[in-house]
């Protein structure tokens, strides 16, 4: 299999139209090894052949299982901007902190100043410019919570016990020297503030596991939209995108995640303050550290969790980040100013708490 993941602004009819339009050459030398493309035998393909590819790339697209967004309402373009409106003022504070002509003047008065700087450089408009908000973050409707329980209270113990069962017979995949293929990962690591994962792994086999993955990850793509949308999953503040998504029939599970930090940092965190969510869905899968009630061991075992990690992840054969040197906590620090500057802060506590984003 050949995996293509995006993560883009806008509809998937624009984002593919443009794609294919800006990168036909490329999408062609790709896809023209691949079963189905329309136009394998063509050497290159014009604008009149870009919706019939653009066609192609819709009816072999997967939807995920389950998807996180870390930052919300913002388009690649705006987060740059933002960050070079930070940059803006940051050199301007520095620049008049460094003459000492800001040390007796009030918060309200430095920011008029910056709003005067601003106007004169030609980066207000951007400034000023209202951002959507960001979705509130708030627990599962109660009619998500209750039904499924009240639907499932007659077959739960019967269900615990087939899982305790299954449990307790699960094969578990050996600590192991790193192999070989982890160097080649690890050549790809660290060029930049974020880091990409991708990892495969079959599914242990049966219906039984098949629909608790599928139930475990539906929990965790409402909880993404609901609940762990303002920068956060399950206390994981580093991730930028995070997807899940069958392949070959349900028999694998596919995983691909945009993350700050080193993979030693990032799965670090999985252990620390994620292990519970992540046990609920990687137990399901082959070779995973044994696990206990679903979603208690497993994944604290740091060393077999981490082993097993590496076992499974794939090279990437290209990555592209639109701002590769940005964190996700950059980015809400950024809009944080901006908001301030389209909104003038109205106490002087809500002043000083504007200074202390730049």
């Amino acid at each position: 299999f050949l995996a293509f993941e995006s993560n883009y602004d806008g509809s998937v009819e624009d984002h593919l139209a443009e794609l294919v339009r800006v990168g036909a050459r490329a999408v062609h030398a790709i896809y023209r090894h691949c079963l189905g493309y329309p136009f394998a035998e063509a050497d290159a393909i014009g604008p009149a052949d870009e919706p019939a590819v653009s066609s192609f790339l819709r009816e072999q697209s997967i939807d995920h299982a389950a998807f996180h967004v870390g930052v919300h309402g913002k388009t690649a373009e705006r987060v740059r901007r933002e960050s070079e409106i930070r940059d803006v003022i940051e050199a301007f504070v520095d620049q008049r902190r460094a003459s000492g002509k800001w040390a007796r003047l009030a918060p309200e008065t430095m920011y008029d100043e910056i709003i005067e700087h601003l106007g004169v450089s030609g980066w207000l408009p951007d400034a000023l410019q209202m951002q959507p908000p960001r979705p509130e973050s708030r627990s599962l409707p109660w009619v998500l919570r209750v039904l499924p329980a009240l639907l499932l209270v007659p077959v739960v113990p019967p269900l615990y016990l087939f899982l305790r069962l299954r449990e307790a017979l699960d094969s578990e995949d050996e600590v192991t020297v790193e192999p070989s293929s982890i160097e080649r990962l690890a050549e790809r690591e660290d060029f930049q503030v974020q880091n990409q994962l991708t990892h495969l792994v079959d599914v242990k086999p049966g219906l039984f596991r098949q629909a608790l993955l599928h139930g475990v990850l539906w929990v965790i793509d409402l909880l993404a939209r609901y609940q762990f949308n303002q920068g956060a999953l399950g206390g994981i503040t580093s991730i930028h995108f995070a997807r899940w998504a069958f392949i070959d029939g349900g028999k694998r599970l596919l995983f691909f995640s945009n993350f700050d930090g080193s993979w030693e940092s990032y799965l670090g965190d999985f252990v620390d303050k994620a292990s519970a969510g992540l046990t609920a869905v990687w137990s399901n899968t082959a070779g995973f550290p044994r696990s206990k009630n679903l979603v208690q061991d497993g994944a604290t075992d740091e060393e077999r969790f981490k082993s097993w990690t590496r076992a499974h992840q794939l090279p990437t054969q290209l990555w592209y980040s639109a701002y590769p040197d940005l964190t996700v906590f950059n980015i809400q620090q950024n809009a944080k100013i901006c908001e301030g500057l389209a909104r003038r802060p109205t106490t002087p506590e809500a002043m000083l708490a504007w200074f202390e984003s730049l």
